[in-house]
């Protein structure tokens, strides 16, 4: 029995664990800008993505390629 809701447990978060990757938005692009006042990065194609407090701003200059994952 106890196996059995083992089995049932571990099941059940695999099942859950491999649904995450599948929400999660990617994209890759070429950096145009990144906005310090307004924590965006945009990339050539015009979409922007806010960035998160603490963003490391040295780390991303225009013209690098870079990616980007929403989860």
């Amino acid at each position: 029995m106890t196996k059995q809701i083992i089995a049932f447990f571990a099941s059940s978060f695999l099942c859950v664990a491999l649904t995450i990757p599948v929400c999660a938005e990617e994209k890759s692009g070429t950096v145009a800008t990144v906005d310090r006042d307004r924590a965006l990065l945009t990339f050539e194609d015009g979409s922007s993505y806010a960035l998160p407090s603490g963003f490391d701003y040295d780390a991303v200059t225009p013209g690098m390629e870079a990616h980007v994952i929403l989860g």
